[in-house]
């Protein structure tokens, strides 16, 4: 019996030594290697450059919006006010490359040092308490911290793995649309009098801009491609990192196969009245027939 006691302790020791290493391997080998490693540079910079092309892009819409709303007689202002509504969308998406930047900056730091090691002291726990919520705390808090450090990391990868064919679309509308401003500038100047602004225009894009509805069907094509690109935007860098933490989290949860502790169900039905099959009623409450109560 003193022997089974003994191996028992010792289980239960090595349990709890093997959740203080990794609460330590955690803090002061992970939080500090990972971050360095190329995997999560190569994702701060994807993230840098996706910013970058955000950024550029809403020069180049507004420059083309700038260049449209100073045509004579204003016809084209519409398409002025459509490419510079486009700046919304490109400011949301901002913010949410920059909550990635942070994320990977700091998230990963945050996992390692507090979410992790906090599971390891929740486990501990669990072991000298054996209470079923502490183990199912331990692992939701391991899992939110592993998803936390590597969701970001893992989608920005995935999206230059997958996506690249979209960003080279995108990439080709920018400079459509920054080729397009340009020409638009140099042919409202004035330094050749001799040509009307469509000759100008018609010399410049190398195609016949003979009046405003060729004109209109142009910069049309160019918000056209400004909004396919604006979804591919919202796509990779939005919708992409989102619906990689469902399926990290997914993962790890099957992984450690977490189960949530239900509380007991408690009835609250009334008594069930004894019927006739409960068995024959004490001789103090039997009458027989013919005899009358006094």
């Amino acid at each position: 019996m003193p022997s089974m006691l003994s191996e028992k302790h010792a289980a239960l020791a090595i349990k709890i030594l093997a959740l203080l290493l990794a609460a330590a391997l955690s803090f002061f080998v992970a939080a500090t290697k990972l971050p360095e490693s190329n995997f999560v540079k190569g994702s701060l910079e994807s993230v840098e450059d996706s910013s970058n092309t955000v950024m550029k892009f809403s020069a180049a819409t507004l420059a083309t919006s700038l260049a449209i709303s100073a045509l004579p007689d204003d016809f084209a202002t519409p398409l002025a006010d459509s490419l510079a509504d486009m700046n919304t969308y490109f400011v949301a998406i901002l913010v949410v490359l920059f909550l990635e930047k942070i994320l990977i900056q700091y998230g990963i730091k945050a996992a390692f040092t507090i979410l992790v090691p906090l599971a390891c002291l929740v486990g501990i726990l669990f072991i000298a308490t054996k209470r079923d919520i502490l183990k199912s705390l331990a692992i939701r808090l391991c899992v939110l911290g592993l998803a936390v450090a590597f969701v970001v990391p893992c989608s920005t990868h995935i999206t230059n793995i997958v996506a690249s064919d979209l960003t080279a679309y995108v990439n080709d509308t920018i400079e459509e649309t920054e080729d397009g401003s340009e020409k638009l500038n140099e042919a409202m100047d004035g330094s050749t009098e001799d040509k009307t602004i469509f000759e100008k225009l018609s010399d410049l894009f190398q195609t016949a801009v003979h009046g405003i509805a060729d004109l209109m069907r142009h910069f049309q094509n160019t918000i056209r491609r400004c909004m396919n690109s604006i979804a591919i935007l919202i796509l990779t860098n939005c919708l992409m990192p989102l619906l990689t933490f469902f399926v990290l989290k997914w993962i790890l949860g099957e992984l450690f196969q977490i189960v949530i502790p239900m509380p007991p169900i408690r009835s609250t039905g009334r008594r069930r009245r004894p019927g006739p099959e409960a068995g024959p009623k004490p001789d103090s409450q039997l009458v027989s027939i013919g005899e009358k109560t006094p």
